[in-house]
């Protein structure tokens, strides 16, 4: 089926879905309006309850015709470059180096390993790792950025790369043995701009690592292979993406910002090249461990959203998917702003004896979201790279808290964007 019919028929099953929803919901708008206020019971309901069944319901519908993993033609030799900035990593960095030297690629692989300004003995890692793990199709080059700031480093890095497509991973992220391969296949097939790999989590230890897996596993390679199926993917995430080198240095490398990846992925977007997700090119991510480090990790994922939109508005997007869903990343605005003061505020009440916003009705949505998530597992079961790592607990925090948390760190994340308060990376 053509991209554009696959695209229309889930917006029809999705516009479908809302207009039954709404219709369901009537009389608990017209109940929850006479107990509070007309406005916001219209306001509430929408965000709580249409709205996310909108979005997702369309994200399920599309995902549903696109159940085949993208053909992977196995022929890509191109040497290519693996960038790995670094600041404080003496933990893991040796570790992610060998991961890229172990690849099984035909090419050659040449590491750019970038030090930007650490203070512990992340040089030192990087000089052992240079000594006893370089071989002739397997280079490695260490680098040093004085100026602290992930794209000063970056851009350093970028001025180094001299083949036609380059990668880039994360200090603490380890890529499946044939992750390299796979990415670089797809995107030289496709001859895209960029390419964001599978990311999954790292040997969960702690809860907030644990409930971390699933949004990993379900939420987040959901979205991208949704928006990947129409070649918009909105994020090629730092931790683990390919691009074209020349496409990068036209868009003027990566901006200092929150959110690097994300405005370089709009800005690529907007020159007119595709962004594609390739579910076969599996990495795994170090999560933060403990709860307020996952709050800054999505307060500055909240503040990236912000700064892509400002630097290439959705109609100045040159694909229509592009600038579709651009604009329905404002909606993720209202939603955390509804979660968090409607549908939160409804368990307070509920609580309190007052189930006006949460109560027995609310239980209906979770078949659907259920069928959803099952859905995205099975599709991630079928990736022979991919071993999941399962955890009762990450599943119960998951859907029980994580919501929760990641409403109120957008919030404040979009407050520090439209204040413009200054970033720093690991200052």
């Amino acid at each position: 089926m053509k991209r554009r019919q696959c695209f229309f028929l889930s917006c029809a099953g999705a516009l479908l879905w809302l207009a039954i929803s709404t219709v369901l919901a009537l009389p608990w708008v017209i109940q929850l309006s006479a107990q509070l206020s007309g406005l916001y019971a219209i306001w509430a309901v929408i965000g709580i309850a249409l709205l996310p069944g909108y979005l997702i319901s369309a994200m399920f519908f599309s995902n549903l015709l696109h159940t085949k993993l993208p053909f992977v033609p196995n022929h890509c030799r191109l040497p290519v470059t693996v960038l790995i900035c670094a600041r404080n990593e003496q933990d893991h960095i040796y570790n992610a180096i060998q991961s890229v030297v172990r690849q099984k690629y035909a090419g050659s692989i040449h590491i750019l390993c970038v030090d930007n300004a650490s203070t512990d003995h992340t040089q030192k890692e990087l000089f052992r790792a240079q000594r006893s793990l370089q071989r002739p199709n397997r280079t490695i080059q260490p680098l040093f950025c004085p100026i602290p700031g992930k794209a000063n480093a970056l851009n350093l890095g970028l001025s180094f790369v001299r083949t036609e497509y380059f990668i880039t991973v994360d200090a603490d992220t380890f890529l499946e043995k044939n992750a390299v391969a796979a990415i670089m296949d797809r995107i030289d097939s496709a001859k895209a701009g960029c390419v964001a790999g599978n990311l999954l989590v790292w040997q969960a230890k702690t809860w907030v690592q644990k409930m971390q897996i699933y949004d990993y596993l379900l939420s987040i390679a959901a979205v991208k292979r949704y928006q990947g199926s129409y070649q918009v993917t909105l994020v090629a995430q730092g931790a683990f993406s390919a691009y074209r080198t020349n496409a990068v240095r036209r868009a003027g490398g990566w901006c200092q910002c929150a959110g690097e990846d994300i405005v370089l992925t709009y800005r690529l977007l907007g020159m007119g090249y595709s962004s594609l997700y390739a579910p076969q090119a599996v990495g795994y991510t170090t999560a933060p461990a403990r709860l307020k480090e996952l709050a800054r990790q999505r307060t500055r994922w909240a503040r990236g959203m912000f700064e892509g939109l400002w630097a290439v508005k959705p109609w100045q997007q040159p694909s229509g998917y592009g600038g579709y869903f651009e604009s329905l990343n404002l909606s993720i605005v209202y939603l955390d702003l509804a979660y968090v003061f409607g549908f939160l505020f409804g368990v307070v009440l509920a609580l309190l004896g007052m189930p006006w916003l949460v109560g027995w009705l609310t239980l209906l949505t979770l078949p659907a979201v259920l069928v959803g998530s099952i859905s995205v597992y099975r599709f991630q079961k079928k990736i022979p790279a991919i071993q999941i790592q399962n955890s009762l607990l990450g599943l119960l925090c998951f859907f029980a808290l994580f919501q929760a948390i990641q409403s109120v760190c957008s919030l404040w994340g979009y407050l520090q964007a439209l204040g413009r308060r200054r970033f720093s990376w690991k200052e």
